[in-house]
């Protein structure tokens, strides 16, 4: 099975999902605001976005506990919530191509190529503490 130790070849995978949970965190509350701009003319199921959102941010909080804890139930919510966003992101992306909204267009083809780089990279996390373990 093919593993990385270091995430961009020179952080430490550990250090890696510091960084990951943090830059999550700011790309979740982005689109949220990027959504909420957008709201007033497009009638969008606000509530199963900001759960699906919401609780990101929270499994973001527990790969962050996951760091120092160093235990993998930390990190499935995690890889749960991110398939999910990953879904809901692409239905986001293409309403916000087809109706021309060219700044949620853009935040969400960020967060869509940030959030399968950043799954992948939790994934080699959640199996190196489970080969550890």
């Amino acid at each position: 099975m093919v593993t990385i130790d270091n995430i961009c070849f020179c952080i430490p995978l550990r250090w890696g999902m510091l960084i990951i949970a943090v830059l999550d965190t700011i790309l979740d509350v982005i689109a949220i605001v990027a959504l909420c701009l957008e709201l007033k003319s497009w009638k969008c199921d606000i509530e199963t976005t900001s759960l699906i959102y919401g609780f990101h941010l929270i499994a973001c909080m527990f790969l962050l506990i996951s760091i120092w804890e160093q235990k993998t139930e930390f990190i499935t919510p995690y890889m749960m919530s991110a398939v999910f966003r990953i879904i809901k992101v692409v239905r986001f992306t293409i309403y916000a191509f087809i109706d021309a909204w060219l700044f949620v267009a853009i935040i969400h083809s960020i967060i869509l190529i940030f959030g399968l780089v950043f799954l992948v990279c939790v994934y080699f996390w959640y199996s190196k503490l489970k080969n550890e373990s």
